[in-house]
């Protein structure tokens, strides 16, 4: 069988020991997921909790696995969706629980929610992204992947990929420019 990547041929041989192959994937990649994970979400706590997941995934999805990519991106793209699903959680949740506090009667509560998750400027401008430029810029320019890669992962065109960079580094530039200037 002709090699594609050092993977297929770790792929290939953990099917005799899927628990030492996992285990092995865990210390291998465990550290690039959560990186990728704060990343995209900025909320520290959850990261674990994501990386766990991912694993879970990529467990009980090995047999899907097509091998049209490399390992790391498979799990980058589960990582994605898996941030993408938390992201829709806790909107949801936000979106009841100031509906159930009435932000008009009680402003405060929906402050202080907002004001425990400050971080430093930049990483505000980019968590403030829309996810699909958040996701972008995370995986190209702070992942350091190749623009393929990102586009394979997000499941976009390499032009469409192209745009959202463009855009959010306009959107970087206006929300940072005492930063810049």
């Amino acid at each position: 069988m002709a090699e594609r990547t050092g993977d297929v041929v770790v792929f290939e041989e953990s099917s005799r020991s899927n628990e030492a192959f996992f285990e092995s994937l865990i210390e291998q990649y465990s550290g690039d997921i959560a990186l990728l994970a704060n990343r995209l979400l900025g909320w520290p706590g959850e990261v674990e909790d994501i990386t766990q997941d991912v694993f879970l995934a990529a467990f009980i999805g090995f047999k899907k696995f097509r091998h049209d990519c490399d390992i790391k991106s498979w799990l980058f793209t589960i990582t994605i969706n898996k941030c993408r699903t938390f992201r829709y959680k806790q909107l949801f949740h936000r979106r009841k629980i100031i509906k159930i506090l009435d932000a008009e009667s009680h402003p405060a509560a929906d402050n202080k929610m907002l004001d425990d998750e400050t971080f430093h400027k930049v990483r505000q401008a980019i968590k403030a992204l829309p996810a699909k430029y958040r996701e972008a810029v995370v995986l190209r320019y702070l992942q350091e992947l190749e623009i393929e890669e990102v586009s394979r992962i997000l499941g976009i065109s390499v032009n469409t990929l192209h745009v959202r960079l463009s855009r959010a580094r306009e959107r970087l530039k206006n929300e940072l420019k005492d930063i810049i200037s």
